[in-house]
């Protein structure tokens, strides 16, 4: 039982494509690359940093909510961890604190 496990892994080897570097010597290849690849990269980085920010605010939805019902009186500790994590990165910030928590509260 134990001689199948390498066969199969030799045999699979030995039919695989082989490897080579990738050198972009030909400038149609590297403008391929550029046009493709470089765009799917920025945009998915870009998606994955966004949708990664409700997470962090989740934690601070009922301090969002208590703030909203008391009209801006009531800031738990959450919220003001939220907001002003909120105010560090965004220079200038695009909502106020009021929208912030609106944005907090409708976060499924």
């Amino acid at each position: 039982m134990d001689f199948w496990k390498p066969f199969a892994i030799a045999l699979l080897a030995s039919l695989g494509t082989q490897v080579v570097a990738a050198e972009n010597n030909n400038p149609f290849q590297a403008a391929l690359m550029i046009t493709t690849v470089v765009p799917f990269v920025v945009v998915s980085g870009a998606t994955a940093g966004t949708s990664y920010i409700p997470e962090l605010f989740k934690s601070s939805k009922s301090d969002a909510l208590a703030f909203i019902g008391s009209d801006g009186e009531i800031r738990g500790a959450q919220f003001e961890q939220a907001s002003r994590y909120y105010r560090s990165t965004y220079k200038p910030p695009l909502m106020s604190d009021t929208l912030l928590a609106r944005a907090i509260a409708a976060q499924g």
